[in-house]
């Protein structure tokens, strides 16, 4: 246990090598993500662009139901995270995180392509009222999630290979505490994304 413990720790070299991993991997996702808005048909970019135009129209005319886009942005959030931190008890979750990681990368990218495809050029301001700063925070907590979801997966793999003994509680225990301080954080991110969002996306809905 003691030699694996450790291992959980984003101080040492190999934590950082996971977390230029899982960079690349958002960012390989952010990119292919503005690259697919290019090769959709006209039908369904036409559908995309139409999306976008009524989310905005929605926060112009202070038509938002605050209380339902509560819910479902925290439900949605807290669905994702712990889903993720399910995946690191098991081996077999490793590929799963990284394609998790890939998809939310690819929804951002293809969400930002989408806007600036709309607005063209002010549609820059709008991408980054868009996503801050409620974005970035979950992506910042779905980023540590999948670190430590990761390096426990491997730590586990290593304890199988090389047939190695584990006090799975005490791990449990800290990977549980990640966990917690996840869940305050996306509540924090969701109740941000609700009620202080809206008015900064309307700095970008006066060039509209």
């Amino acid at each position: 246990m003691n030699k694996l413990m450790p291992k959980l720790k984003p101080s040492s070299f190999k934590g950082k090598q996971l977390y230029l991993f899982l960079l690349l991997v958002f960012l390989v996702g952010i990119l292919f993500g503005s690259i697919f808005i290019t090769i959709l048909n006209e039908q369904d970019k036409s559908t995309v662009i139409t999306q976008i135009t009524s989310f905005f129209d929605q926060i112009k005319n202070n038509k938002t139901d605050y209380l339902n886009v509560f819910k479902n942005g925290l439900t949605s959030n807290l669905i994702y995270i712990v889903a993720i931190w399910l995946l690191g008890i098991s081996i077999i979750g490793i590929p799963i995180i990284i394609m998790m990681l890939f998809l939310k990368g690819f929804v951002i990218g293809f969400s930002i392509a989408a806007i600036i495809a709309k607005y063209k050029l002010i549609g820059i301001l709008g991408a980054l009222t868009y996503i801050f700063p409620h974005v970035i925070i979950f992506v910042l907590v779905i980023f540590m999630m999948s670190y430590y979801s990761l390096k426990l997966s491997f730590g586990l793999l290593r304890a199988v290979i090389e047939r190695k003994s584990i006090h799975f509680s005490e791990i449990i225990n800290r990977y549980s505490f990640a966990m917690l301080i996840s869940i305050i954080i996306v509540v924090i991110g969701s109740a941000i994304e609700t009620f202080i969002s809206p008015y900064i996306i309307k700095l970008f809905l006066i060039f509209i």
